[in-house]
């Protein structure tokens, strides 16, 4: 019942009381003049009676509505916290109290609203940033929250998936089996898989019950493991490739040495032979462990290296010459075609003079005899392009998004040619550092051109 329905309720009372005791008061004087009776005491006594009638009705009518006033300005003031000193003194009257106590009420609850907003901002912000994906999950497998990462990770058929079941959102059976074995125990499921989509990655999740009782439901993160299980193989195929590559030089001397150890050291024919292959394997073994700890150091960005203005045209003509004999011996034609030889790259000279070797000596490895090998030298914008083309073997397509790995080979006959497997990825932490780039085109049979572009110095 509302106030003003009390007031008018209390206002029947009281006018009904008032006109009820004018009513008996004519009547008893009416009929006192009709019994011939002058005494004032019975309209004395009706009028008292009536009147303390209408004041207990009154009273009773009033109490009905102060009483919940009342009640109401006790909770408000528990409710509302103390007003602070410099704040206005408030009213002492009840509905005064209320007032005031409303438009605190009122004031508080714009700043809670306020600091929900603000923090449902800064959460959206922080979910929406995360590179792992936060799916939550209600216990009837309904999304409850879902990042920008969980999207792209599951690949979700839906742009909002909030509201949706999660069967209707992504068919991937580890993420429902991880959702039932949260919801079904108290501990954290965490399982890999591989996402079958239009990009094939290895996730990790974790599912983890919501506090509370009963259980609201389960939240989901997901890691995109894919890069790390890569890492992680390279790493593998590193320390196999490595534990390769020191065998085959230990076996040979060690074979030597039992050799000579046997016998053949008293042999002139044949001893020194046998010296010569261990000291060409020890130097072998010796270039490898260099080679390691070069690429170690570069990759670590341990390795020195003094940046300066070098002459490409003089790194070329030197290392044409310090090769010249050995494609002479190989049948090899060796040439150059240096269109800028005054320009200059900025790199560490020692560090370009390794990757033109490294280059130079690799095509004519790979090159059979009667073939050619040219080193070109150009301008190119603001780069130098620096390029060795062979007649060689060439590279298949398919080997030569991996051919500067370490240790990489396409084939068995790479193995024979006494190198380390670690020219070329030295050659492309070498570029990297220096600021360029390097880049293979290659035809099975129809020989490799190798390129590497370097800053031009002042370009």
């Amino acid at each position: 019942m509302g106030l003003r329905d009390f007031f008018w309720r209390l206002f029947l009372v009281v006018a009904g009381v008032l006109v009820g005791n004018a009513l008996v008061t004519v009547l008893v004087v009416m009929w006192q003049r009709s019994q011939g009776s002058d005494s004032l005491l019975p309209v004395l006594v009706v009028g008292v009676l009536f009147a303390a009638l209408g004041a207990a009705a009154a009273w009773l009518a009033a109490r009905s509505i102060t009483a919940p006033l009342a009640a109401l300005v006790r909770e408000a003031r528990a409710a509302v916290p103390e007003p602070a000193a410099d704040d206005p003194a408030p009213p002492a009257a009840e509905l005064g109290v209320l007032a005031d106590a409303f438009q605190r009420m009122q004031r508080n609850l714009a700043q809670r609203l306020m600091q929900i907003e603000q923090n449902h901002q800064r959460l959206a912000a922080v979910l929406g940033n995360m590179a792992e994906g936060v799916l939550a999950v209600g216990t009837d497998r309904t999304v409850l929250l879902a990042n920008e990462a969980s999207g792209r990770l599951l690949e979700l058929v839906t742009p909002q998936p909030i509201g949706r079941s999660l069967v209707e959102i992504t068919r991937l059976r580890p993420v429902h089996e991880a959702v039932t074995q949260a919801l079904d125990g108290q501990e954290a499921v965490t399982t890999e898989f591989d996402s079958p989509g239009r990009v094939r990655r290895r996730l990790g999740l974790r599912a983890t019950r919501l506090p509370g009782s009963p259980c609201p439901g389960v939240v989901l993160v997901l890691h995109d493991m894919t890069e790390l299980r890569r890492l992680e193989s390279l790493r593998r195929e590193f320390v196999a490739n490595v534990s390769h590559e020191l065998k085959t030089p230990l076996a040979a001397i060690k074979g030597y040495a039992e050799t000579l150890r046997l016998g053949a050291v008293h042999d002139p024919e044949h001893n020194l032979h046998f010296v010569r292959r261990i000291e060409e394997q020890a130097d072998r073994l010796h270039q490898l462990i260099l080679d390691i700890l070069q690429v170690a150091r570069i990759e670590s960005g341990q390795e020195a290296f003094e940046l300066r203005s070098v002459l490409i045209g003089a790194i070329v003509a030197d290392c044409a010459a310090q090769f010249a004999e050995t494609a002479a011996a190989r049948q090899i034609a060796l040439t150059t075609e240096v269109a800028c030889p005054e320009a200059a790259v900025w790199a560490d000279e020692e560090g370009l003079r390794t990757i033109v070797n490294n280059l130079v000596d690799n095509a004519l490895k790979y090159t059979p005899a009667g073939g050619k090998v040219i080193i070109r030298a150009n301008a190119a914008g603001p780069h130098v392009r620096l390029e060795v083309e062979d007649t060689g073997i060439g590279i298949d397509e398919k080997d030569q998004a991996r051919i500067f790995e370490r240790f990489y080979r396409v084939d068995k006959a790479r193995s024979r040619e006494g190198g380390t497997g670690l020219g070329l990825s030295i050659v492309k932490h070498l570029a990297l550092a220096f600021g360029g780039t390097v880049s293979v085109v290659s035809q099975p049979d129809r020989g490799s051109t190798f390129r590497v572009e370097l800053p031009l110095h002042g370009g």
